[in-house]
């Protein structure tokens, strides 16, 4: 970490850049799908900053503010940036913007390139507008903190985790932009999605319909019909959907038998294990084995 200072603190500034040295004007690589160039993080204490870019950078630049606030020139025109949005440069767009200490204002940024970075960034929906409203993401701060830590370490295939963690960062911000949440909206089925975690992180346990309902403060009718109407079937059978589904991955997969894999996946009787794997897939789960064999 580095802290400017005259006296005391008056500015954190943590970065990690993936050149060998820095280049002010960017760099653009076409070779690579998507890589990170370099990433950061500032916190304001008692100057301000401003940036001012002219001509821009050949890279593109995501700034995610998660404390105070920024003011940008963007089209033309000066607007203010709150905690909780992100601002996206372009390529060669100019970049003007001011950070005042009076806000304690904090800021991740990013610097990448790579032929697939516009795609992406439109398939996520992050490039139609310079500033987009996504909240507080931890995991996006995260995220940006083990950029910052990768390329700091240098360590073998580093670039691949940088990569990887970026285009993970700019799903969760896609998702984020997406979400009933963000767009003030309120998600009527957020229940039944928290009973589906629940279901296929806990599949092989005994899940009784009755408390699933009481999970979500339902009568045991309203409970199935509400989950019938948002996953297309029963409670009942969407386990035993995810019981068959890891079964056959296990079978296929590992050297575990029937009997083995049907106690994993929840079925203390193997032979009924059977039945109901058979009704599901068409075939005993001894002859699915045999295909793999």
């Amino acid at each position: 970490m580095h802290k400017i200072a005259i006296g005391v603190i008056v500015m954190i500034n943590v970065s990690g850049n993936a050149l060998d040295d820095w280049y002010e004007q960017g760099v653009e690589r076409n070779d690579k799908l998507l890589t990170v160039n370099c990433c950061g993080y500032q916190k304001l204490m008692t100057i301000d900053l401003n940036r001012k870019r002219d001509q821009g950078r050949v890279d593109y630049q995501l700034i995610y503010l998660v404390g105070g606030r920024g003011t940008f020139y963007l089209n033309h025109q000066s607007q203010e940036v709150h905690k909780g949005q992100i601002v996206i440069f372009p390529p060669n767009e100019p970049q003007n913007y001011t950070y005042y200490a009076k806000d304690a204002t904090e800021a991740y940024w990013i610097h990448f390139t790579g032929h697939g970075t516009h795609d992406y960034l439109q398939q996520f929906g992050l490039h139609n507008s310079a500033i987009h409203t996504v909240g507080q993401v931890d995991e996006v701060s995260g995220l940006f903190k083990k950029i910052i830590q990768e390329l700091n370490m240098n360590k073998p295939f580093s670039d691949q985790l940088t990569s990887a963690y970026l285009l993970t960062l700019l799903a969760l911000l896609g998702r984020r932009l997406q979400s009933t949440e963000v767009q003030g909206k309120v998600d009527h089925n957020a229940d039944i999605h928290k009973i589906m975690e629940i279901m296929h992180e806990s599949y092989s346990q005994n899940l009784v319909v009755s408390d699933l309902a009481r999970k979500c403060n339902l009568s045991l009718f309203r409970f199935i019909h509400k989950f019938k109407a948002v996953t297309g079937t029963t409670p009942g059978k969407y386990v035993t959907s995810i019981r068959v589904n890891e079964a056959k991955k296990m079978l296929a997969e590992t050297s575990l038998n029937v009997k083995e894999v049907a106690s994993i996946v929840g079925y203390e009787n193997p032979l009924y294990f059977s039945r109901v794997f058979c009704q599901a897939v068409g075939i005993p789960p001894s002859r699915y084995k045999e295909q793999f064999s």
